[in-house]
C-alpha cells in the first residue's frame, strides 16, 4: 500500500494494448490505489471513462481502433480537470507537442519503472486529492453546523453564507432578534476560519456602561483618568491575531463609533491617556437585533462604519419561522443538559414536539435551550405534555409580566427567583439550575430580598 492513505480513495484507469505489460501494470497499481480499472485501446478507454468517470488516466500512445492522444483528446472535452499521463516508447516531437497542447499532466517513457509511475500518479493526483478534501472539510463542516444550527431551508441558507466567508478574514454583520443564536454562530465562524487557534474575544457593548467604553476597548495607562492607578489592557489588544465580536454593535455611542472606525481601518489604536499607538491584526464580526442598514438611514448608526463591517451581512431567522429545527435542537439541548446533570436524556414524544413546534418561541433559541435545562431537571424518563406545559408556563409568566408593567430589574430579578422557588417546591439548587446561576450568587440573590 502506498504510504499516503488517502490516495487509497483515487481510482485510476489504465489504457494500454499489449497484454502482459497491462496486466503487470494493473496489478502494481492495485496495490497502491483503491480502484484500477483497464482498457486495451483508445476507444475502450474512451468508453470506459464515460461509464466510470475515473479520477485519473494513464494511457499508451500509439494503439488501434483509436490512439492515446486521440482519446485523450475527447476525454478533455468532458473533464478538462482530470490528470492525464501518456506512457510510450516513441519520442517523436509531433507527440511530445500534441501531448502538451492538450495538457497532460506527465510523460512517461518506456520501458515503465512501476515505483516511478506510482510517484507520478500520486503528484499529478495531489491536486485533486486537495480538492477531494477540502469537499470532506466542507461536508463535515456542513454536518457540523446543521447539528448545532438545524437543517431548515430557513438555516441552509445561513450555513451557506458561512461556509462561504469563514476561511476568510471579511467583516461580518450578523442580524437577528434577541436569542436567535448570534454569538453562538459568530464562535463557530472563528473556529472555521484560519485565526481559529487565536482569542475570540467578545465584547458586550450594550452592557458596558458609556463611561468605560472606550477604556475596555481600547485599554489605558495609569493616570489617565481618576482610578487609573495602573496601565489596563483593552479588549482590541488581547484579541490581536484572532476575532473581536462586537455585540450590540448598535449600542456603541456615535463618539466610540467613530474611534471603532478608524481603529478597523488604519488596524492600530491609541489607548486612553496615551500618545503611543498599539498595531493590531484583527477580524470583526458585529451584531445586532436591529437592521442597522435601517438604523444607518435613520441616522442613528454611522453609514462610513456600516459599510466598514459590512463585507456580509447575515441574517438568522428567528426559531418560529424554521418550526423544522425545533425537534432536533430540543433533542440536542435536553441531551446537553442530562449529561450536565448526571443523568439520562428524557424520551420526547411526538405530542410533545409537536407542542413545541407550536409554541412561539419569543426568546428564540436561547429560550428553548433555558426551556430544555428546566425538562432534564424535573422530567422523568419521558417528558410529558404535562411537564413541558408547566416549563412553558413558568417561562411565559415571566415574560408577560416583564412586558405588562415596567418593573425594576431588582423587581424582575426578586420574582424570577420566587418562581424558581415554587417550582421547585423550595429546593435551592434545583432554583439555581432552574435559573441558570452559580448556587453563590444564587445564595446571595435571597439574603438579597430576605427569601
Amino acid at each position: 500500500m502506498t504510504q499516503n492513505n488517502e490516495m487509497l480513495h483515487l481510482s485510476v484507469l489504465y489504457v494500454e494494448d499489449e497484454p502482459f505489460l497491462r496486466e503487470r501494470i494493473r496489478i502494481v497499481l492495485d496495490m497502491h490505489f483503491d480502484r484500477v480499472l483497464s482498457a486495451c485501446n483508445g476507444q475502450e478507454g474512451l468508453d470506459m471513462f464515460t461509464r466510470e468517470r475515473p479520477d485519473i488516466v494513464v494511457s499508451d500512445i500509439q494503439m488501434p481502433e483509436m490512439d492515446g492522444l486521440e482519446m485523450v483528446e475527447r476525454i478533455r472535452m468532458m473533464a478538462p480537470d482530470t490528470p492525464v499521463i501518456i506512457c510510450t516508447a516513441f519520442s517523436e516531437t509531433a507527440y511530445l507537442l500534441k501531448a502538451i497542447e492538450l495538457g497532460v499532466s506527465a510523460y512517461v517513457r518506456k520501458p515503465l519503472d512501476c515505483r516511478q509511475l506510482v510517484e507520478i500518479i500520486t503528484r499529478a493526483a495531489t491536486p485533486l486529492m486537495q480538492r477531494i478534501e477540502l469537499e470532506r472539510v466542507r461536508q463535515r463542516e456542513q454536518a457540523s453546523l446543521e447539528h448545532v444550527l438545524g437543517g431548515s431551508p430557513a438555516i441552509q441558507e445561513v450555513i451557506r453564507q458561512v461556509q462561504h466567508i469563514a476561511e476568510t478574514d471579511f467583516s461580518i454583520i450578523l442580524q437577528g432578534e434577541t436569542g436567535v443564536g448570534k454569538s453562538h454562530l459568530a464562535s463557530l465562524i472563528h473556529g472555521m476560519g484560519p485565526r481559529t487557534n487565536a482569542p475570540f474575544i467578545p465584547v458586550p457593548l450594550g452592557s458596558i456602561p458609556e463611561s468605560l467604553v472606550e477604556s475596555e476597548l481600547f485599554g489605558h495607562v495609569r493616570g489617565a483618568f481618576t482610578g487609573a492607578v495602573r496601565t489596563r489592557r483593552g479588549l482590541f489588544e488581547a484579541a490581536n491575531g484572532g476575532t473581536l465580536f462586537l455585540d450590540d454593535v448598535d449600542c456603541a455611542p456615535p463618539a466610540i463609533q467613530a474611534k471603532l472606525l478608524r481603529a478597523v481601518e488604519d488596524k492600530r489604536f491609541y489607548p486612553v491617556g496615551s500618545t503611543v499607538s498599539v498595531d493590531v491584526d484583527i477580524r470583526i464580526i458585529a451584531a445586532s437585533n436591529r437592521d442597522l442598514l435601517g438604523e444607518t438611514r435613520e441616522g442613528r448608526f454611522r453609514g462610513d462604519f456600516y459599510y466598514r463591517l459590512s463585507d456580509l451581512v447575515i441574517t438568522i431567522p428567528p426559531l418560529r419561522e424554521r418550526s423544522g429545527d425545533i425537534p432536533a435542537l430540543a433533542r440536542m439541548f435536553l441531551r446537553e443538559a442530562a449529561l450536565e446533570l448526571n443523568k439520562t436524556p428524557p424520551h420526547i414524544p411526538e405530542e410533545v414536539l409537536m407542542a413545541l413546534r407550536q409554541h412561539p418561541w419569543p426568546g428564540n433559541v436561547r429560550e428553548l435551550k433555558s426551556s430544555m435545562k428546566r425538562a432534564a431537571l424535573f422530567a422523568g424518563e419521558t417528558l410529558t405534555f404535562e411537564c413541558l406545559s408547566r416549563i412553558l408556563t413558568v417561562a411565559d409568566s415571566v415574560t408577560t409580566t416583564s412586558y405588562q408593567r415596567p418593573l425594576t430589574l431588582d423587581q424582575m430579578e426578586q420574582q424570577a427567583v420566587r418562581q424558581a422557588l415554587e417550582a421547585t417546591g423550595g429546593k435551592k439548587m434545583e432554583a439555581a439550575r432552574l435559573l441558570d446561576v452559580e448556587y453563590r450568587r444564587f445564595k446571595r440573590m435571597l439574603e438579597k430580598y430576605g427569601l
